[in-house]
């Protein structure tokens, strides 16, 4: 049936599963998340860092993920349920797919909150870009951002923002239905056909605020903090275990490793697609994107004389003000927000492609409206929660603004998670969920599926090219894996990092 998404459907084309499967990977994870954590762990020795775990570590159990979807053809659950009886072990190991579709489901929760953040400031700053070319006619495109307000109201958006849950819980609806509008078309109507515009269209904009990066801000020190790698600040960051682990975090989230999102793509590949090349091929655009991001941002900041390590607040106070002190930053303020529009709604398509898949496979069912609707309504319904748990205790007038939702702190009283309400709770949860995961597929791509299988499966033109993705699944990415979900959730609060 064209445009389902039940077993047996697949990509149209290879170009369509690399669209889709970069897309899924390439999010707010690499526009939002990655420059800020870049920035608060030193830059370029950071970077150096991430890039060596996406190909020691991401990179083989991206490849693990893919060949257990594509081998299993049914959802992440279904797949690995399905080579665990071939191989007659326990179906106890499809618990790594359960906790990765509910990392999944938990990720677009408070992702889609922040989507609509994002998707806030295109309003924002599209709606002020008119007013400019109102006023100035075709002149106006040269405006800065927000042009005319001063800069602390500029900073001063983001908190508006939060003291209003009604708009924030307006676009985080808007962004939930366009999601589970693209899921509800199936695989060929809906989430290619989103990609193939979508993405092309992604990748022409970053390449446009890369060129004005390099032309209106500072972009030898931008280039330099990112990709320049003191040895002095690697090896601090190597003995620092929280770096390493932030690196691997960032791994994980911006890949989407371990949130069976790759293995439910892997489902819908064709045997005739050659596996490890797409692996590769999804791995360095996703790398590449973060670091261009990187270098399409820090130029800027720098320039304005703004700080780059200021954390998760960088996408939206610190880069609008930066944007504000610019010619031309209205347009190409609006263009980058654009872009982090684009680059959520390809990533939350996959998030909730999971759980529908696996719905769709236990209903036998291509009913897509009842379990993409479905899914999206608690999706939104968690959302709204997680919206209001943002919302400040103490309001811009001094007023107490204290509700249940944005004072409730889940397992606040632990070390791990002390302090944090109900988005930030839910973060850091899938920081740990996400790993575990990963881990518990390495094992079972490692130790439990036959080395004939996986030879099978994947399809490694080269005899050592299996036997080193062999040995990195096998032994160096169940221990790191392992090393630092150790370090974070039990080394590190007692240190205090």
């Amino acid at each position: 049936m064209q445009g389902t998404a039940g077993e047996g459907s697949h990509w149209s084309s290879k170009a369509a599963f690399i669209m889709a499967a970069v897309g899924s990977a390439v999010g707010l994870g690499n526009l939002w998340r990655f420059p800020y954590v870049a920035g608060e762990n030193g830059g370029g020795a950071f970077v150096l860092l991430y890039v060596i775990c996406v190909a020691v570590i991401g990179l083989p159990v991206l490849v693990a993920e893919l060949f257990i979807g594509r081998r299993g053809g049914m959802s992440a659950v279904g797949s690995v349920v399905k080579l665990a009886k071939a191989e007659g072990r326990s179906t106890f190991w499809a618990a790594q797919s359960w906790i990765g579709m509910i990392g999944a489901f938990i990720i677009l929760t408070f992702y889609s909150v922040i989507a609509g953040w994002v998707l806030a400031y295109v309003i924002m700053i599209g709606g002020d870009l008119i007013n400019s070319i109102a006023q100035s006619g075709i002149g106006g495109l040269a405006a800065t951002a927000f042009e005319g307000q001063t800069s602390d109201e500029v900073a001063a958006k983001l908190g508006n923002l939060l003291n209003d849950p009604t708009r924030m819980i307006t676009y985080h609806a808007i962004f939930v239905i366009l999601t589970v509008g693209i899921v509800m078309r199936g695989i060929k109507g809906g989430i290619e056909a989103a990609v193939m515009f979508l993405m092309p269209a992604f990748f022409v904009l970053l390449i446009i605020l890369l060129g004005f990066a390099m032309i209106e801000g500072d972009a030898g020190r931008g280039i330099d903090f990112l990709l320049g790698v003191r040895f002095d600040d690697l090896w601090v960051g190597v003995k620092n275990g929280s770096v390493i682990s932030a690196a691997l975090g960032q791994a994980f989230f911006s890949i989407g490793l371990g949130s069976a999102l790759m293995a439910t793509y892997g489902a819908y590949m064709r045997e005739e697609q050659d596996l490890p090349r797409s692996s590769r091929l999804v791995a360095i655009a996703d790398t590449g994107v973060g670091i261009i991001a990187g270098l399409a941002i820090f130029p800027i900041v720098f320039a304005m004389g703004l700080d780059a390590g200021s954390g998760p607040t960088l996408m939206f106070q610190t880069l609008p003000l930066a944007f504000q002190g610019i010619p031309f930053g209205g347009l190409f303020g609006l263009m980058f927000f654009i872009l982090g529009f684009f680059a959520a709604i390809t990533s939350s398509i996959a998030l909730l492609e999971t759980s529908t898949k696996w719905v769709d496979e236990q209903t036998k069912s291509d009913h897509r409206f009842l379990s993409a609707g479905g899914i999206g309504l608690v999706v939104f319904i968690i959302g709204v929660f997680n919206a209001l748990s943002q919302v400040p205790a103490v309001g811009p007038n001094g007023e107490d603004q204290s509700t249940f939702w944005n004072t409730w702190q889940p397992l606040g009283e632990t070390t791990l998670f002390k302090g944090m309400v109900l988005l930030d709770f839910l973060s850091a949860a899938t920081d740990l969920i996400l790993p575990i995961a990963g881990f518990i597929t390495a094992v079972f791509a490692g130790w439990i599926v036959s080395t004939a299988t996986a030879r099978e499966a994947i399809g490694f033109k080269s005899e050592v090219w299996f036997q080193r993705w062999r040995f990195l699944i096998r032994y160096i990415c169940p221990v790191s894996i392992l090393l630092v979900i150790v370090y974070s959730t039990i080394l590190a609060p007692m240190l205090g990092s």
